[in-house]
């Protein structure tokens, strides 16, 4: 009687473990599915950067040539500027590239309109980090900013340690981390299938990847990179017309800030050395632009 009963508890413990294998092997196939389907969203946003609208994209280039034969001196900055409107009206129509941002940045420039270039020159190098073109043109137009506008420095040490972080745009950061879930997963499914210990620590390192990409884009995201468009902004002591000016001279267009909080109609916002002043949210233009439709909305709440 003891041997029978010993048999059939051992006999029902033996096929639990089959049960529990494939469940393990479901729920990583699943993961695996879910992986896959945030990396091909995340190629998506990228593949969507080709899709700009070609005949406004035509009229742009065709007006740049143009600006560009311009012989008066004195009519170059109104036929650049039109091309500048062209470019920009083909970036509003969705998936605009590096290339696109770089072509905005430089006919605003030739524009005179430093704040446009600046944003246009970031916002190309948002999507493509390693645009030389558009990491020169930046440098350039930021030594046509007086003197007294601080202006973001590079190649210190935290910029040392993050520097793979800044050679990968966000979209790039989302689909890595998107595969490095996948394998995790696959990994982690296969562990709990195969009872594997060396399996279950080896699937710790891409969940770390995972965890480290998908931090990174969130922290960019919540530093809010803005530029100053507007020409001669009152930055002031706190969030009202009447408070007093914080600065002795009004920030120009083209000044990089942070946004650290916006409150109504007014913005939080951090100069390059780390002092702080509030002022108009219709003043500064997001880096990201996908964040300008967040901060339209906010706006309003």
């Amino acid at each position: 009687m003891t041997g029978a009963g010993f048999t059939a508890g051992h006999g029902r413990r033996g096929s639990r473990a089959p049960a529990a294998a494939s469940r393990a092997w479901l729920l990583a196939a699943i993961a695996l599915v879910l992986g896959i389907a945030l990396l091909v969203a995340a190629g998506n946003v990228r593949a969507a950067d080709s899709n700009a609208a070609s005949s406004t994209l035509e009229q742009a280039l065709a007006a740049y040539a143009a600006a560009q034969d311009t012989a008066s001196a004195a009519d170059r900055p109104a036929a650049f500027a039109r091309a500048e409107r062209l470019f920009a009206a083909a970036a509003q129509q969705g998936g605009a590239g590096a290339d696109l941002w770089t072509d905005l940045g430089t006919s605003a420039l030739q524009a005179e309109h430093l704040g446009t270039a600046i944003l246009a020159y970031r916002r190309a190098l948002a999507i493509d980090p390693d645009d030389h073109h558009a990491q020169q043109d930046l440098l350039h137009t930021r030594t046509l900013l007086p003197a007294w506008v601080p202006k973001p420095e590079t190649g210190g040490f935290l910029d040392s340690i993050l520097a793979w972080q800044h050679s990968m745009s966000a979209a790039e950061r989302r689909g890595a981390a998107a595969l490095a879930f996948a394998v995790a997963a696959v990994m982690l499914g296969a562990a709990l299938a195969t009872a594997s210990s060396a399996l279950r620590i080896l699937a710790v390192f891409p969940f770390l990847v995972w965890g480290l990409l998908i931090g990174s884009v969130a922290f960019v995201r919540q530093e809010r990179a803005a530029v100053l468009t507007a020409p001669d902004t009152v930055a002031r002591a706190a969030d009202s017309r009447n408070a007093p000016a914080r600065f002795a001279e009004p920030l120009p267009a083209g000044t990089e800030v942070t946004v650290a909080e916006t409150r109504g109609a007014w913005a939080r916002v951090i100069l390059a050395d780390g002092r702080d002043a509030w002022v108009a949210s219709s003043a500064t233009e997001p880096v990201e632009p996908e964040s300008a439709a967040a901060d339209s909305r906010a706006a309003h709440l």
